[in-house]
């Protein structure tokens, strides 16, 4: 969907300002997210600076503020009850874990957020934050259904076993709410944010992050005209983040647009920018995929860690 002039206001007025500084004033947490049981922090390109600090803006938020103390991370199978023992007790070198993980997680941007979790259990030493570890056993998982089901699964069992509400940090396609969701050229089926609502209903929530252009650490171009990002053109903020609660008396265009299908990017390490469109996610409607969305104006790209 195409955004007219009228939705494209309407966005700028209702968007505030986001401030990427995870050490700074405590932001305003939207509720959608606070009364959440899970909430899903979806990233559209995992190797965008802005996308992994604002990440880190948030979960300090969800933790600070709405007492949710678990934390589950994409990219961490094999290292998280590793890591989950560095932020408890300080044992182990964490750069040396994420750099143990996949690839978009090996990043200066990706410690910062690990080492923070661990300042807040030395601060709170009965009270820290969970990685989320060892909770589903069975085998690994095969096919990407069998991968969203593993994921869901994951995040369920925690919060039942330990009563924690969890954030989970993972790549757009596996937490929006997509019931179903498509990625190309024709993977189509409920993704794990799918499955966590039809579960949980309003106690699943997702931030999805949305991006312009910019390096990440490849040439990215401004997103195509009919993306759900393209609604933030005339956005006057850097980051703006945008709560998309659907209410009555919103102008026509803007109640087509958020009961319009979602198709939003989602940008991997294995990039082609002449196929730009096929980079994506469709899902929708746009207001039953997610809660809240960010969009950073332009993006940068993360700083990798540097391995031996």
């Amino acid at each position: 969907m195409i955004p007219s002039a009228e939705l494209r206001n309407w966005v700028a007025a209702r968007a505030r300002p986001l401030r990427l500084d995870p050490a700074g004033p405590p932001m305003r947490l939207p509720e959608s997210l606070s009364q959440a049981k899970i909430v899903g922090l979806a990233s559209s390109i995992r190797s965008a600076r802005e996308q992994v600090v604002a990440t880190h803006v948030l979960l300090r938020a969800l933790v600070e503020q709405a007492g949710f103390r678990a934390v589950a991370i994409e990219g961490t199978t094999e290292t998280a009850t590793a890591l989950d023992r560095f932020v408890r007790t300080g044992d182990g070198d964490p750069a040396a874990l994420l750099a143990a993980s996949q690839s978009f997680l090996r990043t200066h941007e990706a410690l910062d957020v690990i080492r923070w979790l661990r300042a807040w259990a030395e601060a709170h030493p009965n009270d820290p934050v969970s990685i989320l570890h060892d909770r589903v056993r069975s085998a690994p998982p095969g096919d990407l259904a069998e991968i969203e089901a593993y994921l869901a699964a994951s995040d369920l069992a925690w919060h039942t076993d330990t009563g924690q509400r969890v954030v989970h940090w993972g790549g757009t396609a596996h937490v929006i709410a997509g019931d179903p969701r498509t990625v190309p050229p024709d993977e189509t089926h409920r993704n794990a944010g799918g499955i966590l609502r039809a579960e949980l209903g309003d106690g699943y929530a997702v931030a999805a992050f949305t991006a312009g252009p910019g390096v990440a650490p490849f040439a990215v171009p401004a997103p195509p005209n009919d993306f759900t990002e393209s609604a933030f053109a005339d956005a006057p903020h850097e980051i703006a983040l945008l709560e998309l609660a659907c209410s009555t008396g919103v102008p026509r265009p803007v109640a087509d647009w958020l009961h319009h299908p979602l198709r939003t990017r989602m940008i991997g390490p294995h990039y082609d920018p002449t196929r730009d469109r096929d980079s994506r996610v469709d899902a929708g409607p746009l207001h039953e995929c997610a809660d809240v969305l960010i969009h950073l104006s332009r993006i940068t790209a993360t700083s990798p860690l540097a391995l031996s």
